[in-house]
């Protein structure tokens, strides 16, 4: 299956007052077309900066220092920014964390959906019927189109948000936290829409999220982040089934169990680090209960696990597997 976008060598940081920090270090990832792809990991991980990077929308005190970001043949990151104009909403769109908050209080949905439509230039009459069906892909009703925002829930506006980011079939499509600060339930109901979706129209979806059950649950190939690095990625089974990586292992455990009343097992303790260039180690190292010297010696290369679509960063796999077992 061909590739949706191919990042190679991706390279990004922050300037602050006394230098510049590496936030993500050579990152190299091929996602196929037509697939959802979720990305994990704690807060600071570098989720939020690698989906800004790929969408080349990374501001100052941002800076990609390196790196190709390639989508349907192109360089995203050599593009222009009347090119990127062109693409953007069209042949791949964005949703940001708190997307709902960037509604125009004081114009009505309707009309922020022709904005859409008229900033690419769309015929408005043409395109209504699109504006009907992404609303009713997204459960809404019609009638909120004569509605102002904040006359509409928090799950309202964030389904609306999604059907603007829909209504012109984007082949690509970037979510960033979709459902921050959204009742659990609502969350749920947003995302496993956006599923649906995702499988009628065959768009690629990249899904960027700390809510470890939900990923587990829509996604068909899944990275997990650590300090900059994806220390493990690819098919969602094997992943679930046969972690490679001890990062994703205990994140898997944490997942709170219907039933299990307490658990005895081995906790993933300590803080999530930043990317730290100065250490010459696996950067997951300093809080991994399997480790050993080496592991802080030495920095992992990329391995891919035998007769599996699955990649991790470990020295001791297969080694810490048959330890916890």
């Amino acid at each position: 299956m061909p590739n949706a976008i191919q990042v190679e060598n991706l390279t990004v940081g922050y300037h602050w007052e006394n230098g510049f920090s590496i936030i993500i270090r050579d990152l190299n990832l091929s996602i196929e077309e037509g697939i959802i792809f979720g990305i994990a990991g704690e807060s600071g991980s570098g989720k939020s900066t690698f989906a800004q990077s790929i969408y080349n929308s990374l501001r100052y005190p941002g800076e990609i220092e390196s790196g190709r970001v390639y989508f349907k043949g192109n360089d995203l990151l050599k593009m222009s920014k009347n090119e990127l104009r062109r693409i953007r909403a069209v042949n791949m769109t964005f949703i940001p964390q708190a997307a709902m908050n960037a509604l125009n209080p004081v114009k009505r949905i309707g009309d922020q959906f022709n904005d859409i439509l008229e900033a690419h230039g769309k015929n408005i009459v043409e395109f209504q019927q699109n504006i009907q069906d992404v609303l009713k892909m997204v459960r809404l009703p019609q009638e909120i189109l004569h509605n102002y925002p904040h006359e509409l829930s928090g799950g309202m506006r964030q389904r609306t948000v999604i059907a603007m980011a829909l209504v012109l079939s984007p082949e690509l499509v970037i979510l960033d936290e979709p459902t921050t600060g959204l009742d659990v339930l609502v969350e749920h109901d947003i995302l496993v829409d956006l599923k649906k979706i995702q499988r009628k129209k065959g768009f690629t979806m990249i899904m960027i999220t700390h809510d470890l059950s939900i990923l587990y649950e829509i996604s068909d190939q899944l990275g997990m982040m650590y300090a900059g690095e994806l220390t493990e990625y690819g098919d969602r089974e094997s992943m679930i089934k046969s972690s490679a990586h001890p990062y994703n292992y205990l994140l898997l455990k944490s997942i709170p169990r219907i039933g299990v009343r307490k658990y005895d097992g081995i906790r993933l303790t300590g803080n999530p680090s930043n990317y730290d260039e100065n250490f010459k180690g696996c950067q997951f190292s300093t809080r991994c209960p399997y480790k050993t010297f080496e592991c802080e010696l030495t920095h992992p290369e990329l391995k891919k696990v035998p007769n599996e679509n699955h990649y991790y960063r470990c020295l001791r796999y297969p080694d810490w597997v048959r330890d916890e077992k």
